[in-house]
């Protein structure tokens, strides 16, 4: 072989002498030229000390730059990362990249059989002519040219090639670094004024988050002000009586919420002192606190770097990665967790979290068209990108609710010169338990049944009508059932013999019409009814 000077080094043919990295999970190729003197000398790609690449990709996906060998593998397989050289053996001079001849190119074809690979970068120039040159019309797959991680490449700080390097984010569905930073900047300007971030207290915080748990923020404010003259307190709501405390949340429905603020308030009486805990784990350890909840309390009232993701994170997530994955799948949700955390800015998580409920309330729309022109991550967006804005999150179909009809018996009696209504304790299990509600059937009725109904009541001559309506028809959809209902309003007379054995029999109770509204917690899928009242 004939010997050239090159920098002091000898010119020799070598062949690769490490194999690619990849694995049936990565989404993109990486590909370098040829390995380095470095690189060959620890069988490893970007070997060179000062070679940027592993802190360009680290940064990029923001992550700790790996160290060892063994690392940088785990970091390229977590990543869903390929890598592999253009140049299977050749003709060089130490590391030199100019000095290459009579080249020998890689064989691509195990990998893309084998991987699912979206994208091919290239790290230089070099790597990017030998592709044009020797692969693309092997693979037929286009290249990206990025700009070489090399020392040599002066021109570009590690910023500049961060910044260029970003692009892999998107056949990666990895969140982009900066963006947290990007958001934050958007909701300095843009925050709505909410009565609970004014004195972001974790107890402020906490009835906050349970109350905007399937609730709009807007129905939500009279609520949480209203409460918060009745129980400003840990210590007061941890006392209130049952009954106050199912007045207070009348409306606002899923009760069962506020069951458990009164359980988890004991439970900080007891073991805190009265004081929530400033912890994620202990938070997560009290009645009704989950993920979310957890994280939103541990992030705003506490200033801790934890993330808070719910329904609306996840559907602005899906759109920013392009996720086609279904979010209602626990792997799914997990991933995409992942990226939340992977941009949390550490100094402002709290912020940044509340800038998510907002972007997802006000601007990455659940039910209609997003207004994308309004949002800060308009052009990192892979939804927006490819016009596909409607088609995230994907969630698989719902079962279809249960229907059940029923007639709705408004109930009015003249009691010691007063009118009353009756009303009906709902039993302890199953849906609204506990909670209060007029004498119902179920099945499809007319007026003529709903008076047949009143006999089986109250006997054929042991009372009067002195009046009757149809009240109209009404609807209240839970989770797994529809209620379709049509009420009926009779004012009576009953003798009061009568009376009180019917009640007993019926469980049911005779209320003043201002006891109904003001003591009794008649739940929203009434409403239609206690208007009425």
């Amino acid at each position: 072989m004939r010997k050239e000077t090159n920098l002091g080094a000898e010119r020799k043919r070598i062949t690769h002498p490490f194999p690619p990295l990849y694995d049936k999970e990565s989404k993109i190729l990486i590909l370098g030229s040829f390995p380095s003197v470095k690189s060959r000398e620890q069988a490893f790609f970007y070997g060179h000390p000062q070679n940027r690449f592993w802190k360009t990709v680290a940064g990029v996906l923001s992550e700790k730059t790996p160290e060892t060998i063994e690392e940088k593998q785990e970091f390229l397989h977590r990543n869903h990362i390929a890598l592999w050289d253009v140049i299977q053996s050749c003709e060089i001079v130490g590391s030199s990249d100019s000095s290459i001849k009579h080249v020998v190119p890689n064989d691509l074809t195990a990998i893309l059989e084998e991987a699912d690979i979206r994208s091919i970068y290239c790290n230089g120039a070099k790597s990017f002519q030998y592709y044009e040159k020797y692969l693309e019309e092997q693979t037929g797959k286009k290249a990206t040219k990025l700009p070489s991680t090399s020392p040599a490449n002066a021109a570009f700080s590690l910023d500049r090639l961060m910044e260029s390097w970003k692009q892999i984010c998107g056949p990666l569905q990895a969140a982009p670094v900066g963006i947290g930073e990007i958001l934050l900047n958007w909701y300095d300007y843009n925050a709505r004024i909410l009565p609970w971030r004014s004195d972001p207290t974790p107890y402020h915080v906490w009835i906050s988050e349970i109350m905007l748990q399937q609730t709009r923020v807007e129905a939500v404010k009279k609520y949480y002000e209203r409460w918060m003259e009745a129980l400003p307190d840990v210590a007061s709501l941890a006392a209130v009586e049952e009954e106050r405390l199912m007045k207070l949340w009348e409306g606002l429905g899923y009760y069962n919420r506020a069951r458990n603020l009164k359980v988890a308030a004991r439970a900080i009486m007891e073991e805190y002192g009265g004081e929530l805990p400033g912890s994620r784990e202990a938070l997560l350890k009290l009645k009704g606190i989950g993920e979310y909840t957890s994280g939103a309390i541990a992030s705003i009232a506490f200033g801790l770097s934890e993330t808070a993701v719910d329904g609306n994170v996840l559907r602005v997530f899906a759109r920013i990665l392009g996720e086609e994955g279904d979010i209602t799948r626990q792997k799914i949700k997990k991933k995409l967790e992942k990226e939340v955390r992977r941009v949390l800015p550490q100094k402002r998580a709290g912020d940044f979290n509340q800038a998510l409920m907002d972007l997802g309330a006000g601007v990455c729309l659940p039910n209609g068209q997003p207004l994308c022109e309004e949002c800060p991550w308009e052009s990192v967006c892979q939804a927006h990108r490819e016009g596909r804005e409607m088609n995230f999150p994907v969630k698989a179909k719902k079962k279809a609710r249960r229907k059940e009809k029923k007639a709705v018996f408004l109930l009015e009696m003249m009691s010691n010169g007063t009118l009353s209504v009756i009303l009906h304790k709902r039993p302890a299990g199953g849906l609204l338990p506990g909670l209060w509600e007029f004498p119902n059937r179920e099945g499809q009725f007319t007026l003529e049944k709903a008076k047949k109904e009143l006999e089986q009541w109250f006997g054929k001559t042991e009372y009067r009508i002195e009046e009757e309506n149809v009240l109209g028809e009404g609807k209240h959809i839970f989770t797994h059932v529809e209620w379709d209902m049509v009420g009926y309003g009779f004012r009576l007379e009953v003798p009061e013999k009568q009376l009180r054995s019917v009640m007993e029999e019926n469980d049911w109770v005779l209320v003043t019409r201002e006891e109904a509204k003001k003591q009794y917690a008649i739940p929203s899928a009434f409403e239609k009814y206690r208007n009425f009242v």
